[in-house]
């Protein structure tokens, strides 16, 4: 009797091989091979996205303009590969600053929530010192 991993590989072995029988009858069916400058996806590390969309196989250099400089950037297939696998990114999400608008944004960020964060305290005393 053959255990439940012998099987799945089994199973996984006969999938391959009809494929490859199919891809040599129909040349148009796709193959998983990434493009030059390309990285591979890590499906097991997109397991938290839950869209009804194809999760890409490879990721590539995008390139995009900076909504607040306009600058032109890429965002390489590296940066992609860690936004969605390791930062565990939305997959429906793309760069649309450059690094140093994104640095000022976040800045900008961290100063508005000081500011409310005084604010609050500040309400609290006050209140505090009524009672």
């Amino acid at each position: 009797m053959k255990s439940g991993k012998q099987r799945r590989e089994e199973i996984k072995a006969r999938r391959l091989v009809r494929l490859s029988a199919a891809r040599a009858s129909n040349p148009s069916i796709p193959t998983k091979s990434v493009p030059l400058g390309g990285v591979a996806v890590d499906l097991a590390q997109l397991a938290h996205n839950t869209t009804w969309s194809a999760l890409p196989s490879f990721y590539i250099d995008t390139p995009f303009v900076c909504k607040d400089c306009g600058g032109h950037e890429i965002w390489t297939a590296k940066q992609q590969k860690w936004w969605y696998e390791i930062a565990k990114g939305r997959i429906e999400t793309r760069a649309v600053r450059c690094r140093p608008c994104r640095l000022l944004e976040r800045a900008r960020v961290e100063e508005a929530r000081r500011v409310s964060q005084a604010g609050l305290a500040l309400k609290m005393e006050k209140k505090n010192n009524e009672n």
